[in-house]
């Protein structure tokens, strides 16, 4: 490779067989703004049978949820958490059985044969993914505590949205019991909110 040294002035690309050579090494670097964040895992129990909370926040009663398909238990079995910071880590450890498009919302297959639909918001599909972030992929195997998705609750504020992250079991009828281990207070990513017996 080529270059060329001028004193007291910048290197200038030369050109080489066609090309320039000089700006490559401009090309490859790393745009601002894009660097993938490094997010650690939660701590997490190792219960088999539990469904651990995907955001640190509040509790809320899955019925008291502004949101008809969720408070009517549509959704399936679940709990509501209003959110306090803008990462959510797997509730379960299993595999992404789903994804959408705007990234509010992934399914995973937990080890014990649940279903757990993590959705983030109401009404947040309107935002066409802005804000949104995903870590994993449908078919990706998960372990319970990592990190798999972030978002923007200031925008969605902005946009004046109830940005409640909801966490429901869907197939909760192929269990003996559902359960919430509490109905209200504060929790942490990571601790434990429903569990799953057969």
């Amino acid at each position: 490779m080529r270059t060329e040294e001028t004193r007291g002035r910048p290197r200038r690309p030369v050109r080489w067989k066609g090309w320039y050579v000089g700006l490559f090494d401009k090309l490859v670097l790393p745009l601002p703004g894009r660097a993938k964040p490094t997010l650690k895992p939660v701590p997490t129990p190792e219960d088999p049978q539990a469904v651990l909370a995907p955001v640190t926040g509040r509790l809320v009663a899955l019925d008291e949820v502004a949101d008809p398909a969720f408070a009517q238990g549509m959704l399936g079995r679940g709990v509501g958490i209003r959110a306090e910071g803008d990462v959510a880590y797997a509730p379960v450890s299993g595999v992404v059985a789903a994804d959408v498009k705007t990234k509010h919302a992934l399914l995973f297959r937990a080890d014990n044969g649940a279903e757990v639909l993590l959705h983030v918001g109401l009404d947040s599909v309107a935002l066409h993914g802005a804000g949104f972030r995903t870590f994993v992929r449908k078919g990706e195997r998960v372990s319970a505590g990592a990190p798999v998705m972030s978002f923007d609750r200031a925008l969605m504020a902005e946009r004046g949205l109830d940005d409640t992250v909801m966490l429901t079991v869907t197939n909760a009828d192929d269990f003996s019991a559902v359960e919430s281990v509490r109905a209200e207070g504060e929790v942490d990513a990571g601790s434990v909110v429903m569990r799953c017996a057969r």
